[in-house]
């Protein structure tokens, strides 16, 4: 970790028994910027975006004087208990109570300030439906940035009948019907484990024009185009064709309705530094000097 760069754990309790996580990365107490929440994908945990060298977004946007919060959803990374056979969450928790309890708490240390939240693949969907089910009820949101985020599979290609239709659709079921859940991290198909629920509301949303809570019935994405979305970022790679393909990432940016919004695609073509996959867009070293300026100059801009 960078030797100026200070970091505190911080545990965020649950409706439940169990608890999310938080890893705080700042430069310095007396002089901190806005906070910035930030939210990981599926089969991952918050490491994704910052590594124990000081790289990463995370670390980065801290050393630009903000105050960065990132987040573990219960089951992963320092939250407790990991995802194991007895886990029963998925999408309604995490939106109804684990993102909530998160915002809540650094609204608890810093306060009524305008926050900002970075969303990178799954996470970014499921910040937004927080959005269109609550919007700044609980704290408002100045600005949103969304790295790789996709609700709705639509395009077609290799990489996805691969992962998607053979992997998640076809082994996956078969993973849970024998271990409970999805054990990714034995796999190596992430950091982190996911839940038989959560397995199902990704494949849910992913194959379906329809965007509704599989427990209680709401309607996302009517509710969404109720609410005035903050300015968003969008973020893809060109490279990222499973999991984030840039199609997939602009027909979400439209799906989310009229706002103030646009889209970036990463690639050598384009003049950046290399083709990032879907994580290293948000944690190789070389985001520092090639679309993470980008993104800084945005956020500050009034």
């Amino acid at each position: 970790m960078s030797p100026r760069l200070k970091y505190q754990s911080i545990k965020v309790s649950l409706p439940s028994t169990d608890h999310a996580h938080l890893t705080r990365f700042y430069m310095d107490k007396n002089q901190l910027g806005s906070p910035v929440f930030m939210l990981h994908s599926t089969l991952q945990d918050g490491s994704t975006f910052f590594s124990d060298d000081g790289s990463g977004l995370a670390c980065y946007l801290a050393r630009q004087g903000y105050d960065v919060f990132v987040g573990d959803m219960r089951g992963k990374g320092k939250s407790w208990p990991q995802v194991n056979a007895s886990s029963v969450f998925g999408a309604h928790q995490t939106i109804n109570e684990d993102i909530p309890a998160m915002a809540h708490k650094i609204k608890m240390l810093r306060g009524d300030i305008p926050q900002i939240w970075v969303g990178h693949g799954w996470g970014s969907v499921l910040m937004t439906s927080y959005y269109a089910r609550y919007g700044n009820s609980l704290c408002t949101i100045a600005k949103m940035a969304h790295f790789a985020a996709r609700r709705q599979i639509q395009s077609s290609n290799l990489s996805k009948s691969l992962f998607i239709d053979l992997f998640w659709r076809k082994l996956g079921k078969l993973l849970i019907a024998f271990n409970g859940y999805m054990p990714g991290k034995r796999m190596r198909l992430g950091v982190s484990n996911e839940s038989k629920v959560g397995y199902q509301d990704y494949l849910a949303w992913s194959s379906t024009d329809q965007w509704i809570d599989a427990q209680d019935g709401f309607s996302y994405g009517d509710a969404i185009r109720q609410q005035q979305l903050p300015p968003s970022f969008y973020f893809a790679a060109s490279s990222d064709k499973a999991y984030g393909d840039p199609e997939d990432v602009r027909q979400f940016m439209k799906e989310l309705g009229p706002h103030d919004g646009r889209l970036m695609v990463l690639s050598r073509r384009s003049g950046n530094a290399r083709d990032y996959s879907h994580l290293n867009m948000v944690r190789h070293k070389d985001c520092d000097t090639d679309h993470f300026p980008l993104l800084l100059d945005w956020l500050q801009q009034v």
